[in-house]
């Protein structure tokens, strides 16, 4: 594993390159590029899984790396979560990976998102073709996830307030520009969880909020100026047209987010790209949100499934 740097206009983007042992600069060798959770950095579970998709029997050369605005990556304001920025990241690490990593096979990139980073992935590869295939873990199109709720069941118009409320923050941004205050935040994981917390959420803030998987750059902080970004945006637009890359996604049974998929899955059979759907569809049975972030059983699951699919894929190019 090699710490790196990797240019995106003026700002750079912090991130890690693992490269299998079996790797030489004289052989063409296919690529993945991992996309993290919303809230996340790439020393939490992105890295686990380009870790693990780096070793035999995958032996990907793998990048993962923190979101513009998030982690060590540059980006003002920091903890914006901006999805159009996040979406055009993947394409900046597929340009050095392309430029600067010698032994890829440029025509066998291949892209892994986690939670927001699949809906992220599926995003970017809807318009970047460079991306040769697509896989998801635990996938979330954050945009409805804030319209519609962890379940997909609250009402969109919900959050006309919340778009007021955005605005009334971002006035106050304006106003205090050059006092040094700092802008107004929202948690990405509850700080507080009841019984009304539904059971991902309770273990995503496990997970984040606990030495479980607490990193200090990974601060559960949002600006509220985020919220716009995210409401109006939507993963999985033009999927039904441009999605033509073969898609593995890779869920629990029993994980509330689980809607995502089955709706990107419902897209694509209904689209105009000549898709059947999601062509490699892993429904573990068990299996909540989380687990898949570090459980051994259903990371191991997950990677198994995942880089069987993209290998073949890749390497058959």
């Amino acid at each position: 594993m090699t710490e790196i740097s990797i240019p995106k206009g003026k700002i750079s983007l912090s991130a890690l390159l693992f490269k299998p042992q079996t790797t030489s600069t004289q052989t063409a060798n296919p690529a993945l590029i991992i996309v993290h959770p919303g809230g996340g950095v790439k020393e939490q579970t992105a890295s686990l899984y380009a870790r693990h998709l780096s070793l035999p029997p995958h032996n990907f050369i793998t990048i993962c790396y923190d979101a513009s605005h998030q982690g060590a990556s540059g980006g003002e304001p920091h903890f914006l979560e901006d999805p159009s920025a996040r979406v055009s990241d993947v394409s900046a690490v597929a340009d050095y990976l392309i430029t600067s990593v010698p032994g890829v096979d440029v025509e066998k990139i291949g892209v892994l998102g986690i939670c927001a980073g699949g809906g992220y992935a599926v995003a970017a590869a809807t318009r970047d073709y460079r991306l040769k295939a697509v896989a998801t873990v635990s996938m979330v199109n954050i945009g409805a996830s804030f319209r519609l709720g962890w379940d997909g069941k609250d009402p969109a118009s919900n959050h006309v307030g919340t778009l007021k409320m955005a605005a009334d923050a971002r006035v106050a941004e304006l106003k205090t520009a050059n006092s040094g205050e700092e802008g107004k935040y929202a948690p990405y994981v509850p700080t507080k969880c009841d019984d009304s917390t539904p059971f991902d959420l309770k273990e995503a803030a496990d997970y984040y909020l606990t030495p479980r998987a607490q990193h200090p750059r990974a601060e559960n902080k949002m600006l509220i100026s985020s919220f716009p970004l995210i409401l109006t945006f939507d993963a999985f637009e033009f999927a039904d047209v441009y999605l033509t890359q073969p898609v593995c996604c890779v869920v629990g049974g029993n994980a509330g987010s689980k809607w995502h998929t089955d709706q990107l899955d419902a897209i694509l059979k209904k689209g105009k790209s000549g898709s059947k759907g999601v062509e490699k569809l892993v429904v573990v049975e068990g299996g909540t949100h989380m687990d898949f972030y570090d459980r051994e059983e259903f990371v191991g699951r997950a990677v198994q499934e995942v880089g069987g699919f993209l290998k073949d894929k890749l390497v058959s190019l």
